[in-house]
Formats: C-alpha cells, sequence, structure tokens
C-alpha cells in the first residue's frame, strides 16, 4: 500500500509491517572494488553439466568459482553482492516468499529437471489458448482468491519485479536493451512487467538452456539463516557462482546453466527470483497485439 506520512511516501508489507521508503528502494549502496576472474568459452565441458544434478565438490574440479568477493567478465554474466539496505533485502525477501506461497507449483520437463519450489507471476502463454494470460493463484479449501487478495498478491510480485529490473537497468543496462527493444517492438505499456517474475525456494536445476527471447535473464537472491553450497554454474564459461544473501545476478539465457545441490543442513532457505521471457509468451503476445489490430 502507498501512501504519504511526514511527506515520504512509504511502501508497507502487512505481514510483517516493513516500512520501506522510495528512497530506500532506490539507495545505492558503496561498493568495495572486487577482483575480477576472466572468462573463457569452454565447449568442451557442457556434455559434463548438460542434463546433471551436480554438487559444490563435483563443479570445483574444472570450473573457476566467482567467490563472494568476486565478480566476473559481464561479457558472459555475473553477480553484484550486497545491493540492497538490509531492511529492503528482507522486504523483497517476503514478497518473494508470498509469490513462492500463493502460487501453484510449475512442472518442469525432463530436459530441465529441477528440484525445490518454482512458480510463476505475470504473463505466460494461456495453455489453453493461442494468447496471453496469467499464473494461477492456489485455490484455498477449494476456493479462489478474492480480488482484494488477488490484488495484494499482484502487488507483492510487482514490486520485486519492477525493482529488480529497474535495477539492472540503471546499474547494468545492456542486461535489460533486449527487453527494452521489444518492448517497443509490441507497444508494451512503459509500466506493464515484461514476460514473467519466476520466484523459488530452495531451488536446484540440472545443466540446460532456455528457449528465451530475450538475451539475459536477471535474478535476486535472498537467505534466512545459513545455506551451504548450492552455486549457480556455468560451465559454457568455464565458471560458477558462490551465491550469497543480497545480491543480483545475470546469465545469457541460452548458454547451459543450472543451480548445483544445495546443503542445507545448516537450517537456512534460499529463495530466489528471476526475470525472463520465454518464445512461448512473447509469440502469444504478438498474436494478441495482431488480433486487437484486425
Amino acid at each position: 500500500m502507498r501512501y504519504q506520512a511526514d511527506k515520504v511516501e512509504l511502501l508497507e508489507d502487512w505481514n510483517n509491517r516493513f516500512k520501506v521508503s522510495i528512497t530506500d528502494l532506490q539507495y545505492k549502496i558503496e561498493r568495495n572494488s572486487t577482483s575480477l576472474i576472466n572468462v573463457s568459452r569452454r565447449l568442451d565441458l557442457i556434455p559434463n553439466y548438460k542434463k546433471q544434478f551436480v554438487s559444490f565438490s563435483e563443479l570445483s574440479q574444472d570450473l573457476k568459482v566467482i567467490k563472494k568477493n568476486q565478480s566476473a567478465d559481464r561479457i558472459v554474466g555475473g553477480v553484484v553482492r550486497d545491493v540492497a539496505l538490509r531492511k529492503v533485502s528482507n522486504f523483497l525477501g517476503n514478497k518473494i516468499k508470498s509469490t513462492v506461497d500463493k502460487h501453484y507449483d510449475i512442472i518442469r520437463g525432463k530436459e530441465h529437471g529441477s528440484s525445490g519450489k518454482l512458480v510463476g507471476h505475470g504473463l505466460r502463454k494461456d495453455p489453453l489458448g493461442s494468447f496471453s494470460g496469467s499464473y494461477a493463484f492456489k485455490k484455498v479449501a477449494g476456493k479462489k482468491p478474492s480480488p482484494e487478495e488477488q490484488r495484494i498478491f499482484d502487488r507483492d510480485g510487482d514490486t520485486v519485479a519492477k525493482w529488480l529490473y529497474n535495477n539492472a537497468k540503471t546499474d547494468m543496462p545492456w542486461i535489460t536493451n533486449s527487453y527494452e527493444e521489444y518492448k517497443n517492438e509490441v507497444n508494451l505499456d512503459e509500466k506493464q512487467i515484461i514476460g514473467a517474475l519466476f520466484c523459488a525456494e530452495n531451488y536446484e536445476a540440472v545443466g540446460h538452456s532456455d528457449n528465451d527471447r530475450t538475451d539475459w535473464a536477471l535474478g535476486y537472491v535472498y537467505e534466512i539463516g545459513e545455506v551451504k553450497e548450492g552455486h549457480f554454474f556455468y560451465p559454457e564459461f568455464g565458471v560458477a557462482i558462490e551465491m550469497s544473501s543480497n545480491s543480483i545476478w545475470y546469465w545469457l539465457t541460452q548458454a547451459i546453466h543450472g543451480m548445483a545441490k544445495l546443503d542445507l543442513s545448516g537450517g537456512g532457505v534460499r529463495y530466489t527470483a528471476a526475470i525472463s521471457l520465454t518464445e512461448k509468451t512473447a509469440r502469444a503476445i504478438e498474436r494478441e497485439k495482431r488480433k486487437k489490430k484486425e
């Protein structure tokens, strides 16, 4: 909910009463310099990871690990650490958790084998038609959420998606170029979220590539407690990223990538949120736009 208080616009999460100002959301933390990891193409490593679940001990044998104090060549993707104030991170993490809890799980095929919870928020191709539709909310006791509840749930997902996208658009504009080009092609409203926000809890995935319209996907990590290992692996370029809470990471969607096995023995939970525009969704939006012109 937005309202004015002492001439400061506030955003409030009604589950935990977080109060976060627009200024807080836009705040940029001064980051310490990081060592740069140079990468090179490693097509020979792809067979070891494609359609495979791997652990840290397995990937560390032949991939360079981008540690928590390191970054990577932006040409192929990388990670930005400590991107938000602590209260903003908690605010976003709570909304990611809410989005996971309120939507149906996505069941992925063998090419995208995974474990953990994964849900979608926003636009997708309607599974029963040719045009676009929205990811569905769970029924509770056989009933759909009321329109007011859906509005609140939508706001949770929209807040995370807009913050993540605008953060990248400001700090890493090359990532959002293909999204902006698509938006212009189909004349989407400037405020409309492009594609979908995928939210996950304790997600692991085999090495795979995605059939996306856009060049890049971008994600945010939020952890509660201690989560060990669970590296994002990028074998096509010979690297793996050590994930850390309150970080944005980005990758080329059509390159082989995945999320290694998590060690949750410390009792922690990892939540992630990622923006991407699948080819199916892009085509559905285009068909819808053409239909309206007829």
